[in-house]
């Protein structure tokens, strides 16, 4: 596979990503009176990913730019990794709530991405994959008051 076709293939699929995450940003609900509802980060930030990958996609399908050589295919397996780590984020949300299925996501991110897997390194991986969406939780749900989805947990 050429580096132009797993560009314009990643592009659509996140064109399509895109569209879910506003149409399931619009099911949580958007605003909540005047609060912002849970729906709203996932709504705009599935505009934004949807809007600029049709602009990927245009610029893979026409060739407007110069992606060299290509990937070694280790590479392009370790962004294909990523993005379904993405995609499974986005789906387990409903089953698991937010904060947790953050944590799973950041933690899976952090594993595939890492240059070198030591103690170290894992410990600090954990503790950022439970503290940042601990600290959201708290700033999201409590002081801002807006809403996060949860799971059957409650987080």
């Amino acid at each position: 596979m050429t580096l132009r076709t797993f560009d314009a293939l990643a592009a659509a699929f996140l064109v399509l990503f895109g569209g879910y995450l506003v149409v399931t940003g619009i099911g949580y609900g958007v605003m909540s009176g005047t609060t912002p509802g849970s729906g709203l980060f996932p709504l705009a930030m599935g505009m934004v990913i949807g809007a600029l990958s049709v602009v990927n996609l245009w610029r893979a399908l026409t060739g407007r730019e110069d992606l060299g050589e290509g990937m070694p295919r280790a590479e392009l397996l370790r962004a294909a990794a990523v993005v379904a780590v993405l995609a499974g984020f986005v789906v387990a949300i409903p089953f698991m709530g937010m904060t947790i299925a953050a944590a799973l996501m950041m933690l899976g991110i952090g594993l595939i991405l890492a240059e070198r897997r030591d103690g170290r390194m894992l410990a600090r991986l954990v503790a950022v994959s439970v503290v940042v969406p601990a600290a959201s939780l708290l700033v999201f749900d409590r002081v801002l008051n807006v809403p996060v989805p949860t799971g059957p947990l409650g987080f």
